[in-house]
């Protein structure tokens, strides 16, 4: 990327998204790291899952997090992680796919999440 790409890249972030910096303790980010690998998740999207999440859980909603009440569509999550519409979804049907198949080994169908028949 260029530096006036990264420069608008950069403003665009700063207008649309607020900051956090977070401190674990030592060998966490590591564990954190390597559990979004697993779920095929940034470490930002799988913090932000995360809050989301537990404010769900905890009935505080998720206004704070999502302010326009939904996840948006691929284009706003596109937007989320840089990539254009077409990639983004290119990507999660890929993931989609993958998490597909380790369901269908175990045999459950990833759709409604019920054991396959075996003799079928």
């Amino acid at each position: 990327m260029g530096k006036a790409s990264t420069r608008a890249q950069n403003k665009y972030i700063a207008k649309a998204y607020d900051r956090v910096n977070l401190t674990l303790p030592k060998g966490q980010k590591d564990v954190v790291q390597a559990h979004a690998q697993s779920r095929s998740e940034s470490v930002n999207g799988f913090i932000g899952r995360a809050i989301t999440e537990t404010m769900e859980r905890d009935g505080s909603g998720t206004d704070v997090v999502n302010r326009d009440g939904g996840a948006g569509g691929p284009r706003e999550a596109a937007e989320r992680t840089g990539e254009a519409p077409a990639e983004f979804v290119a990507r999660a049907v890929e993931t989609q796919a993958k998490r597909d198949q380790s369901s269908l080994a175990m045999g459950i169908n990833p759709a409604t999440g019920e054991t396959l028949d075996k003799e079928g």
